[in-house]
C-alpha cells in the first residue's frame, strides 16, 4: 500500500482540506506542496517576487519528487502511502506529469460556482490578480486538459463536502486494489 495518492486539481478546489481527510482515514501523512514551499521559502507572494513563477514550481517539482517512494520501498511496500495536496500549476511541468502517473492521481473537478466564495478576497494567490474569478476561469481552462489527460481518476467535487469527496477517492483507491 505505499502507491502515494495526489490530489490535483485547480486553485482553491479543495485540495489540501480533502488531502487532510484522506490523510486521516488512511492514517497516513498529508504533504501539502503548497505548505511545504512556504514554509522552506516563504509566502507565495514573496516567492513569486523574489524567484518568479519558474522558481515557485521548480520548489514545487522538488517536494513532489520526494513524496513518491523508490522502487525498492514500492517493492517491499515499505512505506504508508502519502497523500499529496499538490498546487494548480503542479501539471504543468512534463517531469511532474511523470511523478504524478507513479501514483494514484485524482483530479478534483470543480467549477467558478464552487471556488468563487473560497477565492473572493484571497490575497495569497499572486496569479489571481485583481478580478480572481476571471483570472480563476481562464487559468482553468488553460489547464482542465492537462488534469483530465493527468488523472488515473476524476472525482466531481461539485456541491459536495470534504468528507464526501475523501471517501469517494479512497473507495476509488480501494476499488483500483491499492
Amino acid at each position: 500500500m505505499s502507491t502515494p495518492i495526489f490530489l490535483i486539481g485547480p486553485m482553491a478546489s479543495g485540495k489540501s482540506a480533502v488531502g487532510a481527510l484522506l490523510a486521516g482515514l488512511l492514517g497516513t501523512t498529508l504533504i501539502d506542496t503548497d505548505a511545504r514551499v512556504i514554509a522552506a521559502h516563504g509566502s507565495i507572494p514573496e516567492i513569486f517576487a523574489a524567484h518568479g513563477e519558474a522558481g515557485f514550481r521548480r520548489f514545487e517539482s522538488e517536494v513532489m519528487a520526494a513524496a513518491v517512494p523508490t522502487q525498492a520501498q514500492r517493492e517491499a511496500r515499505a512505506t504508508a502511502p502519502a497523500v499529496v495536496a499538490t498546487g494548480g500549476g503542479s501539471v504543468l511541468a512534463e517531469a511532474n506529469r511523470e511523478l504524478l502517473a507513479h501514483g494514484f492521481c485524482v483530479y478534483l473537478l470543480t467549477d467558478e460556482a464552487d471556488v468563487a466564495q473560497r477565492i473572493g478576497a484571497d490575497t495569497t494567490r499572486p496569479l489571481l490578480g485583481s478580478n480572481p474569478l476571471e483570472a480563476w476561469a481562464r487559468i482553468f481552462a488553460m489547464r482542465s486538459d492537462l488534469y483530465e489527460r493527468t488523472a488515473t481518476v476524476i472525482i466531481d467535487t461539485r456541491g459536495k463536502r470534504p468528507g464526501q469527496i475523501a471517501g469517494a477517492i479512497l473507495a476509488a483507491y480501494r476499488d483500483a486494489g491499492h
